[in-house]
């Protein structure tokens, strides 16, 4: 059995414009986007050791080759990344040549990608560094199935399906896939077949993590609709914190957006051919996707709505216990007007007895003014202390 070549890829949802950005700076480690330091794109550019960059154009979609000392790489303008070995791959040593493609990619080449696009919308953390594998894709060369298998077996591989269609065999896993070459070259088809590979296995991810950032924010917010009681001096910090989340569920509907939009032009590009080729593979998932991304847009709609209308509630409660201490500063006001003016005969400096009183008019001036603020800021803490039961307010 021999490993003829081993894959890894990734997909960062890009446009063609985008590729133009990373072609001009893998060329020449310059960029068009301003406010980039054109010292730090040298240095990143100088750490990949790119020895040649092509921009191929296409009818369909156009491609970034470059050729690195340590890899080749191909970035599609749909910004699908793969990055193929370039050292000679034995039985015994896949799994370093696997590990060493990785960190090439997580501390040499996506430090630069992040970097050349750092300015702009930002990725919501809850997206960022969201798995430490990347799909991995190992193709052999005329391998007998049962060679394949014993290989599987070996190596602790998690193998989930198999299908065959002509020259191409393909076992899928989680993390690996293999792909036994009969007679087949890896030519341009056979490129867009690994295109479509990580793209469906990286969109499925995508999907799955957006499901995962709604539960964890309708959770967060469901313990604030839920609690038993909630204080008011504690509405600033809850109202920040769905205003952090409804910021999350804004950037991320925008990405969601755009998987819509990305998969719908890869449906009209995908030719009858390759078309054929994936459902006889079973690995057509576009329809499966399309669906998944319309559930993912209604629960986003949803969750969003959830949180706009829990921020609508506390700051309703939080307007009603603002116009209770406005009420309580009046009382205090009008308490304190009328028992100077009433209730102490209190001297005044055109009044006679000023002169003999003054000081007494002070003192009992004092200390109506220290009962009212006393008054105050114990009424005051009982208001911002005062819990609500959200429950009885929804």
């Amino acid at each position: 059995m021999k490993i003829e070549n081993i894959y890894i890829g990734t997909w960062i949802p890009r446009a063609s414009i985008h590729l133009k950005e990373i072609y001009k700076f893998l060329n020449s480690a310059e960029s068009s986007v301003i406010g980039l330091e054109a010292k730090k794109l040298k240095a990143f550019k100088e750490v990949l050791v790119i020895d040649k960059v092509e921009f191929i154009k296409d009818e369909k979609i156009d491609i970034i080759k470059a050729s690195c000392k340590e890899c080749d790489i191909s970035i599609s303008e749909e910004g699908i990344i793969m990055l193929k070995s370039k050292n000679e791959i034995s039985n015994k040593n896949f799994q370093n040549t696997r590990l060493d493609l990785e960190k090439f990619f997580l501390e040499k080449f996506s430090p630069a990608i992040k970097y050349l696009f750092s300015l702009g919308a930002p990725l919501p953390k809850q997206l960022q560094d969201i798995r430490e594998v990347y799909p991995t894709i190992i193709t052999l060369r005329d391998c007998p199935k049962e060679d394949a298998l014993e290989f599987i077996k070996k190596e602790n591989l998690e193998i989930y399906s198999e299908n065959k269609y002509g020259k191409i065999e393909v076992f899928f896993g989680e993390d690996t896939n293999i792909i036994n070459l009969d007679g087949a070259k890896e030519d341009g088809k056979f490129e867009t077949l690994l295109q479509d590979i990580i793209f469906l296995k990286e969109l499925s991810l995508y999907l799955a993590n957006c499901l995962n950032i709604h539960r964890e924010i309708w959770e967060k917010i469901d313990l604030v609709r839920e609690a038993k009681e909630i204080a008011y001096k504690d509405f600033p910090a809850i109202r920040e914190q769905i205003n952090g989340y409804l910021k999350t569920l804004s950037l991320t509907k925008a990405r969601i957006n755009q998987m819509s939009d990305i998969i719908e032009t890869r449906k009209e590009l995908e030719s009858k051919e390759e078309i054929k080729e994936l459902n006889n593979l079973k690995i057509n998932r576009t329809q499966n996707l399309i669906g998944d991304i319309k559930y993912i847009k209604d629960l986003w709609e949803i969750t969003i709505e959830y949180a706009n209308n829990t921020l609508n509630l506390l700051d309703s409660l939080s307007q009603e216990s603002i116009q209770r201490e406005l009420s309580t500063l009046k009382f205090v006001s009008l308490l304190a007007a009328i028992t100077s003016f009433f209730g102490m005969n209190i001297a005044f400096p055109w009044e006679e007895r000023w002169p003999n009183t003054f000081i007494h008019s002070f003192v009992v001036i004092v200390i109506i003014a220290a009962v009212a603020l006393l008054f105050y800021f114990f009424l005051k803490i009982f208001v911002y202390n005062r819990k609500f039961k959200i429950k009885d307010f929804q």
